[in-house]
C-alpha cells in the first residue's frame, strides 16, 4: 500500500508496495491498517519484500538471471474485448482466476500449505490469452500459475505492468473468453466482487458502488477507482468487480481494513475506462505513455474553494501544450475532456485516462471569475516540435537535456537487491546504496556491451552507501560531476532503473521539502522527485543537471537522498585503517538483520525473539532495517521495542518524515501519547501542507494534552484540506478518549 516505498529494498517509514501499512486513516483516527488485497497472512511491510523485485525477462526461469535493458514491446494479437451475451455474477466466476505468485523466502499458493500464508491474488481474463491483475501481485514474482476457474493450474508469463496504476497483464494458453465490459455505472448500484480471498479460491460477495472517479485514496499515483462496500480481503486483488449481469465494472485493488486485518466496506476497484486504457497500451506497445499537458497545479486554498472546487495552475512550461493553448500561471482547470475535476490528482488522472495518442482535448477554466473553454493540443506542429524539444535529450525524456543526459551515468545493477540502481562518479567506480549490495561482496553491472562484475571497495563510512569497482564501463560515458556546486535548487529529478519498463529513465520531478538536519550524522535530502522501486543507488539530479545525492527511497511525495557530502566521505574513508573491518561488520549485521525478520514473518515473535530482533538490527545500523524492524515489533505487539528502533532511526535521519511518522504510530500503539507531542510538533513543521502530518498533530496534541498543538494542526489542516478539517473540528471538540495500550 502506499505511505513511503523504499526504493529497491522498500525498506522506508511507511511504504508504497507493501502488502501492509499502519495509518491513521480519518479522524477520530482509530488505528487502521491499510491493505493492497493480495493474500499473504499476516501481511508483510514492504521492506520484507527487499528480494523480490523481479524482472519480466527472467520470470520464466532464466537461471543466469540476466536482464536485458533494451525496450520491450510485446508483440501480441490484438482482439477486440467481448460483447458476451448476458450473464449473472456467477456466470463471470469462469472469467476469473486465482493468480499463485511464488516470491523468494514464501511458499507458492495452491501448493498444499495453510490458505492464506502464501502470497496469492486474482485475474480476469480481459483479452483472448490475456489475463489482468494487479502489479503489486505479481511484481516480485520469479514464477507465476494461475487457477483457473474449472481448477486446472496453468503456468502464465508476465507480458508488461504499469506500476502507477498497479496494473499488469499474464499471458496464459487456455482457450477461455474474455469478460464483457460493463456500461456506466451509477451510485448505489448493485455490484458483486469476485476474487480469490485469503487463498481459498474464488468466491462472491456483493454490496453497491459507494463512489465512483475516486482518484485520491492514496495507493497508487494514478488512479480511477470504484468504491464500493462489496466485501474484499487479502488475495482479492486482481479480481472482478462485476454488475448484476456478471458485467465487469472494475478490477479490485486495495481495500482499507481494520487493525484485524478485516474488511470495514471500504474497498476500490480500478475503472473500466482507466484499466482498458492502459491493457491497451501494455499490449500495444510494452508501456503505457501518459500525455504531459506542460502545467503544474496545486491544490485551492481556502478561500478560492469558496468559489469552486478546481486546482490551480502554479506554473506552465514554455512551449508545452498549456502554454500554447494559452493557459496562464492562476487558472483554475476546471475540467479536462469533458471530466469534471477538483484537485490536482484528479486532474492527473483526467490526462492519464487520454490514449497516448490523443492529439487534442478540451479543457474548460476559470480565470478572474468568468469561465473559458480553451485547446490543450498534444500534436505539435514541425515548428512547434523544434521548439520544445530543442532542450531536451531525446522524445523519450521529456526534461531539461542536462537532466537526461545523467542517464548515461547511471546503470541497473543486481545483487542482494536483484533489480537496484548505481551511479558512475569514476572511470571504474559506482556508488549504490549498501542495502542494495547487503553482505554479498560484489554486484553484476548490466552495462550496455553486458553484465560486468563489480567488487565491494572497502571503506570505514556508515551510511547507507557502499563503493564498487567495476572493469569495461563505456568509454567517454558520462561520469557523475562530485563537486558541490550551487545550481539550480528548485527541481530535482530521480535517475535510476525502472523495474516495469527495463530501462534507465528520468522520474517525474519535484521540489526540496527539507534539507539534512545539521545535527544528523547521517542526514539526507528530503525532495518530491518521484521515486519508486529499482531506483535505490541512482541519482538525485538538479535542474541542472548537477548530482546533488544517491537515492534512498520514501513514498507519499515524500522521499529522500543521501547528499553528495556522504559520497565523498565514502571516497575519503577508503583508506581508514579499518575500512575492512567496518565494511564487513555491516555486511553481515545487514545479512543477519535481513536474515531474522524474513524468519520473523513467517514463525512470530516471542519476548525473547523480540528483543534479539532488536538487538541484531540495531547493530546492522541500517536506517531501512530499523524502520522494517520497528514496525514488525509493533504488529507483534513489542511496543518499547519498536519505539526504541524508531527512535534511533529517527536520531539518524531527524527530518525523515517517514521515520518520524513511524514512531508517532508505534508511540501511539504503545500508549505514549504524551511523548507524541514533540514529534508531532517537528512533523508539523517538516511538512506543513501535508494532511497525513497533521492528522497526527491533532491526535497527538488531543491525546497527549497539549491544546495547542491540536488548534495549530487544525489552522494548517484547515488551509491544506478543509474536508478533512471539518472531521478534525468535531474530534478536537468531542474527542473519545484516548485508545488503551494495545
Amino acid at each position: 500500500m502506499k505511505v513511503g516505498c523504499k526504493a529497491g529494498d522498500f525498506a522506508c517509514g511507511l511504504d508504497r508496495g507493501q502488502a501492509m501499512r499502519f495509518a491513521i486513516v480519518g479522524l477520530p483516527a482509530s488505528f487502521a491498517v491499510v491493505l493492497k488485497a493480495t493474500s499473504l497472512g499476516n501481511a508483510i511491510s514492504s521492506a520484507s519484500l527487499k528480494k523480490r523485485v523481479s524482472c519480466p525477462e527472467v520470470l520464466e526461469g532464466d537461471m543466469a538471471g540476466r536482464l536485458s535493458w533494451s525496450v520491450f514491446v510485446c508483440v501480441v494479437a490484438v482482439f477486440s474485448i467481448a460483447s458476451a451475451a448476458n450473464a449473472s455474477p456467477a456466470k463471470a466466476l469462469e472469467h476469473v482466476v486465482s493468480v499463485l505468485p511464488m516470491w523468494p523466502g514464501h511458499q507458492q499458493g495452491g501448493s498444499g500449505g495453510t490458505p492464506g500464508q502464501a502470497p496469492e491474488g486474482s485475474g480476469i481474463f480481459l483479452r483472448n490469452g490475456v489475463i489482468v491483475t494487479a502489479w503489486h501481485v505479481i511484481e516480485p514474482a520469479n514464477r507465476i500459475d494461475v487457477r483457473l476457474s474449472d481448477g486446472r493450474v496453468l503456468p502464465a508469463r508476465l507480458l508488461a505492468g504499469d506500476a502507477a496504476t498497479d496494473i499488469a497483464l499474464l499471458s496464459v494458453d487456455a482457450d477461455v473468453a474474455p469478460i464483457a465490459i460493463a456500461p456506466d455505472v451509477e451510485l448505489a448500484q448493485r455490484v458483486c466482487a469476485i476474487g480469490n480471498a485469503f487463498g481459498l479460491d474464488l468466491s462472491v460477495t456483493c454490496g453497491i458502488v459507494s463512489a465512483t472517479s475516486v482518484t485520491d485514496a492514496g495507493f497508487n499515483d494514478i488512479e480511477d477507482f470504484i468504491q464500493t462496500d462489496a466485501a474484499a480481503n487479502p488475495g482479492s486483488s486482481g479480481g472482478a468487480l462485476v454488475d448484476g449481469e456478471g458485467r465487469l465494472v472494475g478490477m479490485i485493488s486495495a481495500i482499507f481494513a481494520s487493525s484485524g486485518d478485516t474488511n470495514i466496506g471500504i474497498n476500490f476497484a480500478v475503472s473500466t475506462d482507466l484499466l482498458v486504457r492502459v491493457a491497451d497500451a501494455l499490449i500495444g506497445e510494452g508501456e503505457v505513455r501518459y500525455l504531459q499537458p506542460g502545467w503544474q497545479l496545486e491544490r485551492a486554498d481556502r478561500s478560492q474553494l469558496a468559489e469552486i472546487a478546481a486546482p490551480v495552475v502554479k506554473t506552465v512550461d514554455s512551449g508545452g501544450p498549456a502554454e500554447r493553448a494559452g493557459i496562464q500561471a492562476g487558472d483554475r482547470i476546471v475540467a479536462i475532456g469533458g471530466r469534471r475535476v477538483k484537485d490536482p490528482r484528479s486532474a492527473n488522472t483526467a490526462i492519464a485516462l487520454l490514449p497516448g495518442d490523443t492529439e487534442k482535448t478540451d479543457v474548460s477554466i476559470r480565470r478572474n471569475g468568468t469561465s473559458q473553454s480553451v485547446n490543450l493540443s498534444f500534436a505539435l506542429t514541425a515548428a512547434n516540435e523544434t521548439a520544445v524539444t530543442d532542450g531536451l535529450a531525446d522524445p523519450d525524456c521529456p526534461h531539461p537535456a542536462v537532466v537526461c543526459d545523467m542517464r548515461q551515468a547511471v546503470f541497473p545493477i543486481s545483487s542482494f537487491d536483484p533489480v537496484g540502481s548505481a551511479t558512475r562518479i569514476g572511470g571504474d567506480l559506482l556508488v549504490t546504496n549498501r542495502h542494495v549490495v547487503g553482505n554479498t561482496g560484489t554486484a553484476t553491472v548490466h552495462a550496455p556491451g553486458g553484465p560486468r562484475e563489480a567488487r565491494v571497495i572497502p571503506s570505514a563510512y556508515r551510511g547507507d552507501l557502499i563503493l564498487l569497482q567495476v572493469d569495461g564501463l563505456p568509454d567517454g560515458g558520462r561520469i557523475a560531476d562530485m563537486e558541490i556546486v550551487s545550481g539550480d535548487q528548485s527541481v530535482f529529478y530521480t535517475v535510476g532503473a525502472d523495474v516495469a519498463r527495463k530501462e534507465i529513465r528520468v522520474f517525474d520531478p519535484g521540489p526540496l521539502i527539507a534539507l539534512p538536519a545539521e545535527t544528523a550524522e547521517f542526514g539526507r535530502l528530503h525532495v518530491g522527485a518521484h521515486m519508486q522501486p529499482g531506483v535505490s543507488g541512482g541519482g538525485l539530479i538538479d535542474g541542472a543537471g548537477q548530482l546533488t545525492g544517491i537515492a534512498v527511497g520514501g513514498g507519499d511525495g515524500r522521499f529522500e537522498a543521501i547528499p553528495i557530502k556522504d559520497i565523498k566521505a565514502l571516497l575519503d574513508l577508503r583508506s581508514h585503517a579499518d575500512a575492512v573491518a567496518i565494511t564487513e561488520r555491516l555486511g553481515a549485521g545487514f545479512e543477519a538483520c535481513a536474515e531474522t525478520l524474513e524468519s520473523s514473518e513467517t514463525a512470530g515473535i516471542s519476548d525473547t525473539e523480540a528483543a534479539g530482533l532488536s538487538e541484531v538490527c540495531r547493530s546492522a545500523e541500517n536506517h531501512g532495517q530499523l524502520l522494517k524492524a520497528g514496525r514488525m515489533l509493533a504488529k507483534a505487539g513489542h511496543f518499547e521495542e519498536a519505539i526504541s528502533l524508531h527512535g534511533v532511526a529517527v536520531q539518524q535521519v531527524p527530518n525523515s518524515i517517514n521515520a518520524r511518522m513511524s514512531l508517532l504510530v508505534s508511540l501511539q500503539l504503545g500508549g505514549r501519547f504524551p511523548e507524541m507531542t514533540s514529534h508531532a510538533r517537528q512533523l508539523m513543521e517538516l511538512a506543513q501542507g501535508d494532511p497525513q502530518a497533521l492528522r497526527f498533530s491533532i491526535q497527538s496534541g488531543v491525546w497527549g494534552g497539549d491544546a495547542a498543538l491540536a488548534e495549530e494542526g487544525y489552522a494548517a489542516l484547515l488551509k491544506a484540506d478543509p474536508r478533512q478539517a471539518q472531521a478534525a473540528r468535531r474530534f478536537i471538540d468531542a474527542a473519545p478518549p484516548a485508545p488503551p495500550r494495545r
